[in-house]
């Protein structure tokens, strides 16, 4: 009974990851897509479960949430141009490729960065200025791109979770109803299989290749 229920809006992302992958939407388009579905299903199907009054509570807080992060990427665009004007990419990349040429030794040392990146600055402030600083040095010794991509994000979500600026323990304190330094405490063991697997991660770059590459060569 609660499966049948709960099948309209199981099929959410469905729609989102079949419209794009099919090449049916663009981003912005299975965006609008799976938004309009959204409130389908609210509106229409699970009547009681937004009000009206809701609706537009839900419609402030997005366009709250939106400013806030076209905010952060309109600095960090500004930032990124000051970067690219002042040749800071290519002063990196030459200090990357002096230390080390060994594409390992190189991830590792950005995997450092990162880290301590991720725990001073939001997510998507960190890929628009870090990508373009690191990118350059990595591809150059023989880094896949895709495999960069992917040590990155791993990097940046576990700076999600570290402090001052972890925005996922602020989100888990707010839902569970708990002070954040407890939430911390909680968190410290999990660091250790989230730190393992970024290792392995950088050190087998197969284990990001190999899917996309079965799929798409």
């Amino acid at each position: 009974m609660v499966a049948r229920k709960a099948m309209p809006a199981m099929l959410t992302p469905v729609i989102l990851i079949a419209g794009l992958l099919s090449g049916w939407f663009s981003p912005t388009e299975v965006a609008a897509v799976t938004v309009a579905y959204s409130l389908f299903l609210s509106l229409v199907v699970y009547r009681k479960e937004l009000s009206w009054r809701g609706f537009y509570r839900v419609c402030w807080d997005t366009i709250h949430s939106s400013a806030t992060i076209l905010f952060v990427v309109a600095c960090a665009s500004i930032f990124a141009w000051i970067l690219t004007v002042e040749q800071i990419p290519r002063a990196m990349s030459s200090f990357l490729l002096g230390v080390s040429e060994n594409p390992i030794i190189l991830l590792l040392l950005v995997n450092v960065l990162l880290l301590f990146v991720g725990m001073i600055m939001d997510t998507i402030a960190a890929i628009l200025v870090m990508t373009p600083i690191i990118t350059p040095a990595l591809v150059t010794a023989g880094v896949d791109p895709l495999h960069l991509g992917i040590v990155v994000v791993l990097n940046l979500m576990i700076g999600m979770l570290t402090p001052p600026v972890g925005m996922s323990l602020y989100m888990v304190s707010v839902v569970a109803d708990q002070p954040v330094h407890r939430v911390m405490r909680k968190m410290i063991p999990y660091f250790i299989p989230l730190l393992l697997s970024l290792l392995i991660v950088t050190i087998f770059p197969e284990i990001s290749t190999a899917l996309p590459n079965l799929v798409f060569d």
